[in-house]
């Protein structure tokens, strides 16, 4: 019996160690016909963080191993009634770094990952 728990303990300590210390998260959000807002936010293992915007809306990021998102990387951009918009996960649960952009145009909400270098912007009518 002894045997069998020094693998497992093994690859437990492995799975803690593959794990990074933080989760660094870049992009935008971009609304149609504003200035689109920047972030470049560094969420501890374990850990959530909420970004709320200047209208109300919220991006809400959790790393593996939090309370919201147990066993991979967590994003939801949620608007000001409290309706969620949208929902990613990223199963990697060793992840140290993700990019993303929110493009939202006439009311429709479209997730980019990875995020553009440039842009983005709602397409003109």
């Amino acid at each position: 019996m002894r045997i069998l728990a020094l693998p497992l303990l093994l690859v437990s300590l492995t799975a803690l160690a593959a794990r990074p210390d933080h989760v660094q998260f870049v992009g935008k959000i971009q609304y149609e016909g504003t200035s689109p807002y920047v972030f470049d936010l560094n969420v501890p293992s374990r850990q959530s963080a909420d970004l709320e915007l200047q209208d109300g809306t919220r991006l809400e990021l959790a790393t593996p191993g939090s309370a919201q998102s147990p066993e991979a990387v967590s994003i939801r951009l949620v608007s000001s009634s409290g309706v969620v918009l949208h929902t990613a996960t990223i199963p990697d649960a060793g992840l140290a770094s993700t990019s993303f952009a929110y493009l939202i145009c006439g009311g429709q909400v479209r997730y980019i990952n990875p995020a553009p270098v440039a842009g983005p912007r709602c397409a003109l009518k």
